[in-house]
């Protein structure tokens, strides 16, 4: 099991590497935005899922939403009350870091993973549903793409925005 898990995980992060981005939608640089999909479609395949797709329609949604973060909300994190896009709902992972030159977009997927570490594999919103659903979101079987926005604060804090698509975290479903 372990060794098929393996040859998936490499599969998927090829896959990850094949999907030349030549535009991400939005201000994260190409270069993050491939380190940051490779990581997501790696943290999945360690669940059996399929890899996401990058979504340039998806990261201009994101990037609109961390610029407001920024320049309107002080900075501080909250999400959209109805996050969709034509009418379709998204999911949505955020992250906040103190410096822009310390955090990276990179550190906003790992941080969401590291949720997996108190999470126990059941239906979601069954216990503490707050300490991981972006770990969830991160794995949701039905969700194919992913965008990502950032914006830099006043301040220098980076403001991250993940949208994903299908939308995840639905009561009492599996994620995977």
């Amino acid at each position: 099991m372990k060794i098929i898990s393996f040859i998936l995980s490499i599969l998927i992060t090829l896959f990850s590497y094949g999907q030349s981005l030549k535009d991400t939608g939005s201000r994260i640089s190409k270069e993050d935005a491939q380190k940051f999909l490779v990581h997501h479609n790696q943290v999945r395949a360690e669940v059996g899922v399929p890899g996401l797709n990058w979504s340039i329609e998806l990261s201009a949604y994101a990037q609109e939403w961390a610029d407001y973060l920024a320049k309107n909300n002080g900075c501080k994190m909250e999400h959209r009350k109805k996050p969709n896009l034509k009418g379709e709902p998204l999911g949505e992972n955020l992250f906040w870091g103190s410096s822009s030159t310390y955090y990276h977009p990179l550190d906003a997927s790992t941080s969401w993973y590291e949720e997996k570490k108190i999470y126990k594999y059941g239906k979601f919103g069954q216990g503490n549903w707050h300490a991981i659903g972006h770990y969830t979101q991160m794995v949701w079987k039905n969700t194919k793409e992913v965008g990502v926005g950032v914006a830099i604060c006043k301040n220098g804090e980076l403001m991250v925005v993940a949208s994903y698509y299908p939308a995840g975290n639905y009561l009492l479903q599996f994620p995977y």
